[in-house]
């Protein structure tokens, strides 16, 4: 057994760890999310017994995004992100298969179409955030701004 064949075995130890960390960090994930949804239905279960009315929802602001008829407005800004990343996409793999096949250099078209592609994919990746996170697009509910004060006609 020379040099080579003992970094080689190393490598496959440490990447067999690494996948085998993987799935069970992803099985000690879903075990973990499962007790936790089973004590929220323990405890849902509990008021019901005691009388008392459980809140429809946790989270009663996301809740209402969920349940709401209103079609969320698509941001323009996203919607240029994804289509640049689109074309972006395009002209990679046009690219690839271009100077790959036409041009006989699969190596150059594999680094310059695939370089093109790549971007293209993170510019439409970015727009895919854009149209997520976007605040101005559909505010929901607000809940930060309660007021405290009684309605103006309460006296009268």
């Amino acid at each position: 057994m020379d040099d080579s064949d003992a970094v080689f075995i190393i490598w496959t130890i440490v990447f067999g760890a690494i996948v085998i960390g993987g799935f069970w960090l992803v099985a000690y994930a879903f075990t973990a999310r499962q007790r936790l949804r089973e004590l929220a239905v323990r405890e849902r279960i509990a008021l019901i017994e005691k009388g008392l009315l459980p809140a429809p929802e946790v989270d009663p602001v996301r809740f209402e995004r969920l349940t709401s008829s209103a079609k969320r407005p698509v941001s323009a800004t996203a919607q240029r992100y994804r289509s640049a990343g689109v074309m972006l996409m395009g002209l990679g793999i046009a690219m690839l298969l271009l100077l790959a096949f036409a041009a006989g250099a699969p190596n150059v078209g594999i680094g310059i179409g695939g370089g093109l592609a790549a971007l293209g994919a993170a510019v439409f990746f970015n727009g895919v955030l854009l149209a997520q996170h976007d605040p101005h697009v559909f505010p929901g509910p607000s809940v930060d701004n309660p007021t405290t004060e009684p309605p103006r006609n309460a006296g009268q």
